[in-house]
């Protein structure tokens, strides 16, 4: 699945992952662009910026974590079904 948003300076990001790594109930079939999320991780929040980062994607020579700068209000918590 690939997955792409925007961060607080406008630079466009694409991940790609399991469907069980994002939310909602997205199958092969469903009408393109539709809303998902991810879970992440809050590193810091400064101002109405918050920069997360995800506990699934990771890589180069180091296993670099990806992190993100996105606006605080798109965040939402995790809830239990």
């Amino acid at each position: 699945m690939l997955v792409e948003f925007a961060d607080v300076y406008d630079r466009a990001h694409q991940l790609v992952g399991k469907t069980a790594y994002f939310g909602g109930d997205l199958q092969p079939t469903s009408p393109y662009p539709c809303p998902t999320s991810i879970q992440c991780t809050i590193e810091e929040i400064a101002d109405d910026v918050a920069t997360v980062s995800t506990w699934w994607l990771e890589g180069g020579p180091n296993d670099t974590r990806f992190v993100f700068d996105v606006w605080l209000d798109i965040l939402t918590p995790i809830t239990d079904s």
